[in-house]
């Protein structure tokens, strides 16, 4: 088990190298970049909307769903909140 980790973090780093010497390296920069912007959003709309009871948790997979989809994907977990919740 633990030398199979450590096959997957080799395999990871790899990847990631090969990342910084591609074009995608820069779409993955724009996702960091969404999903740190994502996960204040939240913050900030889970601030403005304490007093109706609707609040998103943050977490690594709202930042993700965020980061990928951006500004739809803010809108889906609120409205998803609100439905489920």
């Amino acid at each position: 088990m633990d030398t199979m980790m450590w096959v997957i973090i080799a395999l990871c780093a790899c990847f990631g190298g090969f990342l910084l010497y591609t074009r995608q390296f820069t779409w993955l920069l724009k996702v960091g970049r969404n999903m740190i912007l994502g996960a204040a959003g939240i913050l900030g709309a889970n601030a403005l909307l304490a007093g109706v009871g609707l609040a998103v948790g943050v977490n690594i997979i709202t930042a993700l769903i965020i980061g990928v989809l951006g500004i739809p994907g803010f809108m889906m977990l609120y409205l998803a909140q609100l439905l489920v919740g």
